[in-house]
């Protein structure tokens, strides 16, 4: 008696495990029918589980297949040996009444996705496809919900010390603004930014958010902070207090430009990285050179809080523009371009870099005065 299937008897057929591949592929269950996929109508992150992930993508149709795919994959519970090989995504249903077409047509928002699974049984290779439906449902996530009521969870006072923000600073701010939309994949966090007594005030939808630009303005201006969370209701559902926090951001008195003095050396601050100051030594870049090949890295380095909190700036009389009118092998010749004035130094306090025609900065610090080049780093 040949091989036969022990649920229908068929024989000369394809056998999996005892039974004709028909009978083995009707006993495969596991692909749900029906799954819904909920997204943001504002900002079109989409929910997965109880977290709203920002969308990536430009094309909305396939941001909402893809994550109708997603949400198939993850109801999907398949027996031992059966693995999914792909699935497929097709729009069936639009809903006329809402935004913009995934193709940006103005064809309405995808409402209804169809949804074809691949599945193989891996010691057979044989393949079968279900189809399932997605339904998308729209609604407003929870950032986004909070712009629209106006509602925030902290807010973020940038100030500087001792003066206004100026365009510099404002310039700053900007950057980690875009630098925190792409952290944020453009999340819609922010629920207001207004200009307040010198300074400026970002109102956001979560703390976690606030906690991240905070972070990052720390980080690239070398800001102070400091917070205080303040109870301003009870959650209805829950009975626990609700806090919203604020951050008080402060802005160094040193900053990119600036010369200064620490420890008896002077500086020329190149900017802030992860809150510390960026810095060239000015005398030991003077000795060296910097620019040209390797030299152009000559006496950068940097300098901790503790270390800028004794730093002062270097006052504007202290600071002389000159230019190398002379070179001569015991000394060299300066004109101060603002006295009009000539005056002698020994050859061996000229830059490596510097010759007749270049211009400088003459530094007096410490008892000492320090040359020199400017070049494209001082703004």
């Amino acid at each position: 008696m040949g091989r036969f299937c022990v649920q229908c008897g068929a024989e000369d057929r394809r056998f999996i495990h005892g039974l004709c591949e028909g009978c083995y592929w009707k006993s495969v269950e596991g692909t749900p029918r029906e799954v819904g996929v909920v997204f943001c109508r504002a900002c079109f992150s989409h929910l997965r589980g109880k977290r709203w992930v920002a969308r990536r993508g430009r094309d909305l149709d396939e941001v909402v297949i893809d994550a109708a795919r997603e949400e198939l994959l993850r109801q999907t519970e398949l027996p031992e040996g059966v693995e999914v090989a792909g699935i497929r995504g097709e729009v069936l249903e639009r809903n006329p009444n809402r935004g913009e077409g995934g193709d940006g047509s103005g064809g309405g928002l995808p409402a209804r996705i169809a949804l074809t699974i691949t599945l193989r049984e891996r010691e057979s290779g044989t393949i079968r496809e279900e189809r399932s439906e997605a339904y998308v449902d729209y609604r407003l996530c929870q950032p986004c919900g909070c712009v629209v009521r106006g509602r925030y969870d902290a807010m973020v006072q940038i100030r500087a010390e001792g003066r206004i923000l100026d365009a510099k600073d404002n310039g700053l701010v900007g950057k980690v603004f875009d630098d925190f939309y792409r952290e944020t994949s453009g999340r819609q966090e922010v629920v207001e930014v207004k200009e307040h007594e010198g300074g400026i005030d970002v109102k956001f939808a979560s703390l976690n958010a606030a906690r991240l630009f905070v972070k990052m303005l720390q980080e690239a201006t070398g800001a102070s902070v400091s917070d205080s969370p303040k109870i301003v209701g009870t959650d209805k559902r829950t009975g626990a207090r609700v806090y919203r926090t604020t951050y008080a951001v402060r802005f160094p008195r040193l900053r990119e430009g600036d010369i200064i003095e620490a420890e008896g050396r002077a500086y020329l601050i190149l900017g802030y990285h992860r809150g510390n100051a960026v810095v060239r030594d000015l005398e030991e870049a003077g000795r060296l050179g910097t620019v040209g090949g390797t030299g152009r890295g000559r006496g950068r380095k940097t300098l901790p809080p503790h270390a800028m909190a004794s730093a002062e700036k270097v006052a504007a009389e202290r600071v002389r523009r000159v230019r190398v009118e002379a070179k001569a092998e015991t000394f060299a010749t300066l004109l101060d371009l603002t006295g009009k004035y000539f005056l002698d130094i020994p050859s061996e306090r000229l830059p490596l870099d510097m010759d007749v025609g270049d211009t400088g900065l003459l530094i007096s610090v410490g008892g000492r005065e320090v040359l020199y080049r400017e070049d494209g780093e001082r703004r």
